[in-house]
């Protein structure tokens, strides 16, 4: 199903932005001293049942401490994973329950990303309970089935007598749905669909906010095809970076729930200005309330299998040190001299202690073949040129989708044998910036039991 061009159908970007002004009203939770306010947001949680009891008792903690400054939860998409067994089996039993125990405390917007169909078929269905959460769904996803929003696409807010203009958007890559959602869906360019709608959702408010799911590379071009002050809170690469220039302000949070930004907004004669921080979110801890209830999910949907305990883990790690461990599971059982692996493969990192099968799930999120290819030392090196964006400096280093790979002091004139995963090889234009690299499958290995087995054997 190829992208939606959005610049066809502006009548239908309108009718979004009028239905916006209709959606619930959160109530104003007025508190000295005016013009100061809170923003708090989360991305890409992907069913972290590891941090989600302490992710609403941080919420709880920040507000605590903001002393009755007002403010709202932006939750920027992917939600729910169905790598999670726990989750899928009990139809997310518990992510439902985090949600209403948020909702329950300040007012929550969820911006439609592409695993919010991971549990259920139906993204109307997965609107229909955030709704019933008492959380505001936002999006500009379309009901392919009506020629609907399956959301408002927008929203203007009041906190602290400080109004926001939210813009909402999501990824158009249809490959990124699951099949079963994927063909109800129309999926907007989201540059052209923020040219479109920006400026008439954001105008007259103190503080223009885009909500983005469609990733760096779709960000950076709707920055250029704007070209105007804003916050803009980025999503879907599953990235961790703060960048400032001019008017922008550009936060990427994270993913698992490893990070809950914080953002201070205080109105002034020059405008809003935003002070922007991160809370570290470690696992284990939180409500109480909470982790009972994900205990018991997990005691009732989890099999002996899920249990079962892989290795004793030394040290933790955090997460590019243990996808590192796995680059080398891959190196080494395919006889490469270098493997890279897509950051997105990867969820939690690896904790100290016991690592059950549901500990290396959370891990390693996808299975799939694994391959190799024949690459020159000076294309390997443009390869990795652009690998381990987790520690680029600037966004011009950032291109959305990235590898990790260890360091290799490469020779131009060699040719290296390069190992990676199917995903990979199969997107390498978005991973490698590549496009014809000849890869081969390799016999009888797959990912996860070739990671699996490296780290049984320590």
């Amino acid at each position: 199903m190829p992208p939606v061009t959005f610049s066809l159908s502006r009548r239908l970007v309108l009718r979004g932005i009028a239905a916006a002004t209709l959606a619930a009203a959160w109530p104003v939770r007025a508190a000295p001293p005016a013009g100061e306010a809170l923003l708090l947001t989360l991305a890409d949680l992907h069913s972290p049942y590891a941090r989600l009891p302490a992710i609403l008792s941080a919420v709880r903690a920040v507000r605590a401490e903001a002393q009755g400054r007002p403010a709202a939860l932006i939750l920027n998409g992917d939600l729910f994973e169905r790598g999670n067994v726990a989750a899928l089996r009990s139809g997310a039993e518990a992510d439902w329950a985090f949600l209403r125990a948020l909702a329950a405390e300040l007012p929550v917007y969820v911006n439609l990303g592409n695993h919010e169909t991971a549990i259920e078929d139906d993204m109307a269905a997965t609107v229909a309970r955030i709704t019933g959460a008492g959380a505001q769904p936002l999006g500009n996803l379309i009901d392919r089935r009506t020629g609907r929003f399956f959301a408002s696409v927008s929203d203007r807010i009041g906190l602290g007598g400080l109004s926001l203009g939210l813009l909402a958007v999501g990824t158009d890559n249809p490959f990124v749905y699951r099949q079963p959602a994927r063909d109800t869906l129309v999926l907007p360019d989201p540059v052209g669909f923020a040219r479109d709608a920006f400026a008439e959702v954001t105008g007259g408010t103190d503080l223009a906010v885009l909500v983005s799911h469609a990733g760096v590379s779709a960000d950076k071009a709707i920055f250029a095809a704007l070209d105007t002050p804003m916050l803009a809170l980025g999503a879907h690469d599953h990235l961790d970076f703060t960048h400032r220039a001019g008017g922008l302000s550009y936060a990427h949070g994270a993913s698992w729930g490893s990070k809950l930004g914080v953002i201070g907004l205080t109105k002034g004669a020059q405008g809003v200005a935003l002070d922007m921080t991160w809370r570290e979110i470690a696992p284990g801890g939180g409500d109480p309330a909470l982790a009972d209830t994900i205990v018991a999910v997990k005691a009732a949907h989890l099999t002996a299998e899920d249990t079962a305990v892989i290795a004793e883990r030394p040290v933790a790690l955090d997460l590019p040190a243990s996808i590192l461990v796995a680059v080398e599971a891959v190196r080494a059982a395919t006889g490469a001299d270098l493997a890279l692996l897509g950051h997105t493969t990867f969820g939690a990192p690896l904790a100290a202690g016991p690592l059950t099968q549901f500990d290396f799930d959370a891990f390693l999120r996808f299975d799939g073949t694994l391959a190799v290819a024949e690459v020159p030392g000076d294309r390997l090196a443009a390869i990795l040129g652009r690998a381990n964006q987790h520690l680029a400096t600037g966004l011009d280093a950032r291109t959305g989708d990235y590898v990790h790979a260890a360091a290799l002091d490469i020779v131009p004139g060699r040719t290296y044998r390069l190992a990676t995963n199917g995903w990979t090889a199969q997107n390498q234009k978005s991973y490698l910036g590549t496009e014809d690299l000849a890869f081969a499958e390799v016999p009888d290995l797959r990912l996860k039991p070739v990671v699996r087995d490296a780290l049984a054997a320590g």
